[in-house]
C-alpha cells in the first residue's frame, strides 16, 4: 500500500481480522463486493470515501472528523476505553503474526540467517507487550522494509539493520517494564526494628 489511507485501511483490516469476520461477512454486510474489499486490503485499490465509510460501518466502526488540536484529548478517551484495549492487543498480534509469517517465508526462500533469527526472536519476545503506537508503526515499517527488499544476499545490510533496530527495541522495552526494586525493605509488620 503506497496511499493516503493506508493506515485506515489497515486498521479497518485488523478489526475485520480481530473479530473473526471474513471478507465475504463483510461484503454481505457492506454491499460491497468481495473481490472490491480483498483488493482494498492488499492495496491494490484506492478506496472511495463512501466505500471506505460503509466497510466501517459494517465493523460497527465510524469515521468522524476531529480537529487536530483536540486529538490527544480523543486519543486519551480511547486509551481509557475498555473495549478498545483487545482490539489495540488483537491489531498488535496480528501485525507481531504477520511479521514472523514474512521471516518463515524468508527463511524458506533463502535458507536461514542469524539476522532472520534475530528479528524472529525479537517479534517473538514483544508478544504479551503492550507496544505504544510509535513502536507499533516501527515494527510495521520494518516488516515492509523486509517485505519489500527481502533476505536476499544483496539485502543483507537492510536486514541486519532490521534485526538490530527491532532487537534495540526489544531491549528497552524489557528495561522498561522492569520494576526496579530497593535491596532491602522494612516490613510494617517489624515495629520492634
Amino acid at each position: 500500500m503506497s496511499y493516503q489511507s493506508q493506515h485506515l485501511i489497515r486498521e479497518a483490516q485488523s478489526h475485520r481480522a480481530s473479530s473473526g469476520m471474513s471478507q465475504r461477512a463483510l461484503a454481505a454486510r457492506s454491499g460491497l463486493t468481495q473481490a472490491h474489499i480483498s483488493q482494498i486490503e492488499t492495496g491494490r485499490l484506492e478506496p472511495g470515501l463512501s466505500s471506505f465509510i460503509e466497510m466501517a460501518r459494517a465493523l460497527d466502526l465510524e469515521v468522524v472528523l476531529v480537529p487536530k488540536k483536540l486529538i490527544p484529548a480523543v486519543e486519551g478517551v480511547i486509551r481509557q476505553s475498555p473495549v478498545e484495549q483487545p482490539l489495540l492487543q488483537a491489531s498488535q498480534s496480528a501485525l507481531l503474526a504477520r511479521g514472523e509469517r514474512l521471516v518463515k517465508k524468508q527463511k524458506k526462500l533463502y535458507g536461514s540467517s542469524i539476522d532472520l533469527d534475530r528479528i524472529a526472536e525479537s517479534l517473538r519476545s514483544l508478544k504479551p507487550v503492550r507496544l505504544a503506537k510509535a513502536d507499533r508503526a516501527t515494527i510495521t515499517n520494518a516488516i515492509e522494509t523486509l517485505q519489500k527488499h527481502q533476505a536476499s544476499p544483496q539485502s543483507q545490510q537492510i536486514v541486519s539493520a532490521i534485526a538490530a533496530m527491532l532487537q534495540a527495541m526489544r531491549n528497552r522495552i524489557a528495561r522498561r517494564s522492569e520494576i526496579p526494586r530497593p535491596a532491602y525493605a522494612i516490613d510494617d509488620e517489624d515495629d520492634d526494628a
